[in-house]
């Protein structure tokens, strides 16, 4: 793999980013920390006012001044209608983080792309991904298969509009404070995806468990905020591995999705009662974690109507005042 700094890049963080990628691990016990966090909800199932729901994940991230995407949204026009609705302004967006593979992540790619290039010509300039992103997968189709990741044929598109695509193998800091797990060590067996689909690995058509899964880390003084697209890696494998690799302290948010709307019972109090050991300061999940599991979440984590809501569209976490919900989803 080629690491290719950008302009938010300084020595020191590629120094850092060799270390991450060849060892797996960073100084999870005294990692640098951001003192300015907001997150805003763009693209959730749950959606009210002027705002547009659908089954897809987007969030805007910005941190000390800067400013990264975290997916792009089912459909095309969701992330840029959702956005001009909240008043709030993409251009300043020079990087994409993409959770994974699937549609309902990274539809909304290309129309970003036009859009915010024509207001800024450094706007998404780069997009992380980890590891397996771009394996070819392919799903039952009557007689045959039908091929399914879209991804493969859009790289072209986007790296002809001079796009850059940063693939990691483990946890690496794309930006100073902010981290990428890269693919997620799967140590209990959470099987958050569907049996259906399948991924050529080393030339064997396999059960797709979507090891391209990752997610987005800020490092901040509470403890790490972090966003999951889908969970498809796992929300616990996931958050041990942020703990383990990236900042070792309870989690100071958590929030996107955690495909948990159709768990049993007994997966619901296995994940409560995991993540209650990690440690959950904050909540807001959206998209496919489904509203009973965050109300069960809810109780289990000791956690209440201020510090566990549904992720829905324009909510928003902000580091140091809490979780900013909207009004459907207090």
């Amino acid at each position: 793999m080629t690491f290719r700094p950008g302009i938010l890049i300084t020595p020191i963080i590629v120094i850092g980013f060799l270390i991450a990628s060849t060892c797996g691990a960073a100084d999870a016990a005294n990692p640098r920390a951001a003192e300015s966090v907001t997150v805003t909800i763009l693209s959730s199932n749950l959606a009210s006012g002027g705002t547009v729901g659908e089954w897809g994940f987007s969030a805007l991230v910005e941190v000390d001044g800067r400013c990264i995407l975290f997916d792009a949204g089912n459909y095309p026009d969701t992330v840029l209608r959702n956005a001009k609705s909240l008043g709030v302004d993409l251009s300043c967006v020079t990087d994409v983080v993409l959770s994974h593979f699937h549609a309902d992540h990274t539809t909304g790619l290309l129309p970003l792309l036009e859009d915010l290039r024509s207001r800024n010509p450094n706007a998404m300039r780069r997009i992380h991904v980890a590891e397996g992103f771009f394996l070819p997968r392919r799903i039952p189709s009557g007689s045959g298969y039908k091929k399914m990741n879209r991804m493969i044929a859009m790289r072209k598109d986007l790296e002809d509009a001079g796009v850059e695509f940063i693939e990691y193998p483990g946890p690496a800091e794309i930006s100073p404070a902010v981290w990428v797990t890269g693919p997620v060590e799967r140590n209990h067996p959470e099987k958050n995806y569907a049996q259906i689909v399948q991924v050529r690995i080393d030339g064997a058509w396999v059960v797709d468990h979507v090891p391209d899964s990752q997610g987005l880390t800020i490092v901040t003084p509470a403890g790490p905020i972090v966003l999951l697209g889908c969970g498809h890696s796992g929300s616990v494998n996931l958050l041990e591995q942020v703990q383990r690799s990236i900042q070792d302290h309870s989690i100071h948010a958590l929030m996107g999705g955690m495909h948990l709307y159709s768990a049993s019972d007994e997966t619901l109090l296995w994940t409560s009662d995991r993540l209650r050991k990690i440690g959950i300061q904050n909540l807001m999940a959206g998209h496919c974690t489904g509203i009973e599991p965050l109300i069960r979440l809810r109780a289990e984590l000791n956690l209440n109507r201020r510090t566990a809501v549904v992720g829905a569209v324009g909510s928003r976490f902000v580091y140091g005042e809490g979780i900013h919900p909207t009004a459907i989803a207090q």
